[in-house]
């Protein structure tokens, strides 16, 4: 048994060529967008402002308040209490260009389930 016809494999030729130079090219490019950061820090995390606790008042500052001053927390947690329920906020930093490895420092905050303001502020180290 023949087949007739032309090959369909012969007109191929060099048709990746461009497709891997531009897929080498985009690579490239792409890796030159990164930017060098000034300090290393754990996935997530960014370094506490000094005397913040200052801005947070207990009984006063709300969830949406440290929102807006802090970002994002590291770690959530909603925990009972005898009272009700409350929630836990953790940011934590560590410098990792330190020496010592030991430059490290963590914020956490407790709000009211109710009425999600601050009860309390602690900053210690990790």
């Amino acid at each position: 048994m023949t087949i007739s016809g032309k090959g369909v494999f012969k007109n191929r030729g060099w048709y990746w060529i461009p497709r891997t130079c531009a897929l080498v090219l985009t690579i490239i490019l792409l890796s030159a967008c990164a930017q060098k950061r000034a300090y290393l820090y754990e996935t997530g995390e960014r370094p506490i402002p000094p005397d913040i606790e200052s801005q947070i008042l207990p009984h006063k500052t709300t969830q949406d308040d440290v929102l807006t001053l802090l970002g994002e927390p590291i770690a959530r947690l909603k925990t009972k209490t005898d009272e009700g329920h409350i929630h836990i906020w953790t940011y934590s930093y560590m410098d990792l260009q330190s020496p010592s490895q030991d430059k490290g420092e963590s914020l956490t905050i407790t709000f009211d389930d109710k009425s999600f303001v601050v009860l309390s502020v602690t900053r210690g180290p990790l």
